[in-house]
């Protein structure tokens, strides 16, 4: 029994922990629905991405954890669709709204929210609504009682999808609702042929079983390196899933380890000096390997100027030559095909989110409440939305 299995078996389970663990389940439960759901999905998206509907332009929204779920399959889904997809957080959309939508243009907007709840998502959808009445919208949510999911329901034409009611994660930190609206996000891109969407989900579940069975050990051991800060790596669709990795340490701290996130190339450009003598690195590397060379090549540098004291690398195969540039390798599929970087936010974060788990617990915090103070909140507080002047 590893150590954060061990996690699961203490006499008060820590809703985060289970949260984490129960993300294999949560997808299958999740492409099951967006399955069953297929012949809507599919009308709906041909009708707003189509060639009727002149390519309309798919943006994706959400705040923190959401937004990064578009930042996270934005790539994969531009592929899948053939059409333009860009996101743009509620924030943005809260006080420059104006700035988003250009005239004569088609929108399909996506809002992604765990429980729908958070006033800026809310506000969106009615500005939006109120405002810009050619764009069309669609939700996906975890909370089927949420302000978000009753919007949708009530506007005729909006398409709104309601995951599993275990992701409506109860800790602070979203983590089985991050991957299930990622995932629910990414079968978008399947409705043509939703078949081929199950051995993909089948393939993250293996991948993210090995995580949780086999390398909570490591994950642990690295947690108790002394660092203060951390500094996240990816590449295209992985620089997403690095984004809410770096929010997840951020938040699970209560902000004692300070983090950053980049790509492997954009590092350099000055963000490198971040990378101190307290200060860890956590690179999600790519299965492509004109991809992974760019990335490699950083890592050497990183080692050859002795900058950050461990790397910790998540990868679909491990070759010798990775395991020389880190100081702890996750190797996903050591024996099958590694899955596409496209869909490895969903295997990548489970291993960001229990390396948060542990140096949380080490810090000598709470990994579902560590702001107790309140100075963050599970649901966003304090933000007054004022009439559009």
């Amino acid at each position: 029994m590893n150590a954060f299995e061990k996690m699961l078996t203490a006499p008060r389970v820590l809703a985060t922990v289970r949260e984490i663990n129960q993300q294999p389940a949560a997808w299958g439960e999740t492409c099951a629905r967006v399955v069953a759901m297929a012949e809507e999905i599919r009308s709906f998206l041909h009708r707003e991405t189509g060639a009727d509907a002149g390519c309309r332009t798919v943006i994706l929204t959400g705040a923190g954890s959401s937004e990064y779920v578009g930042r996270s399959i934005e790539g994969a889904l531009r592929r899948r669709l053939a059409t333009e997809v860009v996101t743009v957080p509620t924030t943005h959309f809260l006080t420059h709204c104006d700035s988003v939508f250009l005239p004569r243009r088609d929108y399909l907007l996506v809002s992604f929210a765990r429980s729908g709840d958070s006033p800026e998502s809310v506000a969106t959808f009615q500005r939006v609504a109120d405002r810009f009445p050619r764009v069309r919208q669609a939700v996906i949510t975890c909370n089927g009682d949420g302000g978000l999911a009753r919007l949708a329901a009530e506007s005729r034409g909006c398409l709104r999808i309601l995951l599993p009611e275990q992701t409506n994660d109860t800790s602070l930190a979203m983590t089985s609702s991050f991957s299930s609206l990622a995932l629910a996000g990414l079968s978008l891109g399947f409705m043509d042929a939703p078949e081929s969407l199950p051995p993909v989900v089948e393939r993250a579940m293996a991948g993210a079983q090995r995580i949780l069975g086999e390398y909570g050990d490591l994950l642990s051991d690295f947690a108790r390196l002394p660092f203060t800060r951390a500094c996240y790596l990816g590449s295209n669709t992985l620089l997403g899933c690095m984004q809410e990795a770096r929010l997840k340490m951020q938040e699970m701290t209560a902000g004692r380890v300070a983090s950053a996130f980049d790509s492997f190339l954009g590092l350099r450009h000055g963000p490198q000096v971040f990378v101190n003598g307290e200060c860890v690195v956590v690179a999600s590397l790519s299965s492509n390997p004109s991809v992974r060379r760019y990335e490699c090549d950083l890592l050497r540098e990183l080692r050859d100027k002795k900058q950050g004291i461990g790397t910790l690398v998540i990868c679909g195969r491990a070759e010798r030559e990775i395991r020389d540039l880190s100081s702890a390798v996750i190797e996903l599929y050591p024996v099958e095909e590694p899955l596409d970087d496209d869909y490895r936010v969903l295997t990548d974060i489970v291993a960001c989110q229990i390396l948060a788990v542990f140096k949380s617990v080490e810090l000598g915090l709470s990994p579902d409440n560590p702001s107790p103070d309140g100075i963050i909140n599970r649901v966003v507080e304090g933000i007054t939305v004022y009439p559009w002047a």
